[in-house]
C-alpha cells in the first residue's frame, strides 16, 4: 500500500489505535445479534447463543477462591472460540467504518488484528493526510461506543513515511478528545514488526 502511494506521489502515515480489554469486553448479546444478521442458520447462532449464555466465572488466589459470578460480557482469550467470536464481532465494525467515511468523504484505509487497529491515509501533502486522520479517529471512536468497546487513546501512535529525505515529520493534537498530542517516531514497531520512514527494514534487521 505504501509503495502504491510512492508511484502516485503521495506522502503514506498511519495511526495505531489499541482496543482496550478486548475480549474481556465482548458483550454477548451483541454478538448473538451479530450472528442473526450476519445470515448464519438459526441453529448455528443458538448453539453460539447457549454456549455464551449463563456462563459464570471465579476468581482463584492461592489457596482462596471467590464465589461464582454472573459473566454476561467477555471471553477468555485463550479459549478455541475466542479467534472466531473476536473476528465475527470486529467485521460489522469494519463495515460500518468504510460506510461511514465514505459518507464523510474520507478516503481512509482501516485494518485491524484483533485489537490492534490501523487506519491508512495517503495525500499529497501531511496537513490533508492530518485532517483526514484526526476525522477518521474520531467516527472509530464514536462507533467503538456503541459495539461497548474503548480505545485505548495513550496507546494510540501515528507515522509517517517518507521517500524525500528530512521530509517534515508532523505531530497530531487529539487532547480535545483524550488522547495525548501523537509524535513520529524515528522508527515505528508494530506487531513485532520496526518499520524505518523509508522502508528500508534496517531497525528490523
Amino acid at each position: 500500500m505504501v509503495h502504491t502511494g510512492w508511484a502516485k506521489g503521495l506522502k503514506t502515515s498511519v495511526m495505531a489505535f489499541d482496543i482496550a480489554q478486548f475480549f474481556p469486553s465482548l458483550n454477548h448479546s451483541m454478538l448473538t445479534a451479530i450472528l442473526q444478521h450476519s445470515g448464519f442458520a438459526d441453529c448455528l447462532a443458538g448453539f453460539f447463543s447457549d454456549y455464551l449464555v449463563g456462563r459464570s466465572t471465579q476468581y482463584s488466589w492461592n489457596f482462596f477462591f471467590s464465589n461464582a459470578c454472573d459473566a454476561d460480557v467477555g471471553m477468555r482469550q485463550g479459549s478455541a472460540l475466542s479467534p472466531i467470536f473476536s473476528v465475527l464481532y470486529i467485521a460489522p465494525f469494519l463495515h460500518l467504518f468504510e460506510y461511514r467515511a465514505q459518507a464523510l468523504n474520507l478516503d481512509t484505509s482501516i485494518l485491524s488484528y484483533v485489537d490492534d487497529g490501523l487506519l491508512v491515509s495517503q495525500r499529497k501533502t501531511y496537513n490533508k493526510i492530518l485532517l483526514e486522520l484526526s476525522s477518521s479517529y474520531r467516527v472509530v471512536t464514536d462507533l467503538m461506543v456503541s459495539f461497548g468497546l474503548v480505545i485505548e487513546h495513550d496507546k494510540s501512535e501515528i507515522f509517517h513515511f517518507s521517500r524525500v529525505y528530512n521530509d517534515s515529520n508532523p505531530e497530531l493534537d487529539f487532547s480535545a478528545i483524550g488522547a495525548l498530542i501523537l509524535k513520529s517516531k524515528t522508527y515505528w514497531q508494530y506487531l513485532d514488526f520496526y518499520f524505518n520512514r523509508h522502508l528500508s527494514f534496517k531497525e528490523h534487521i
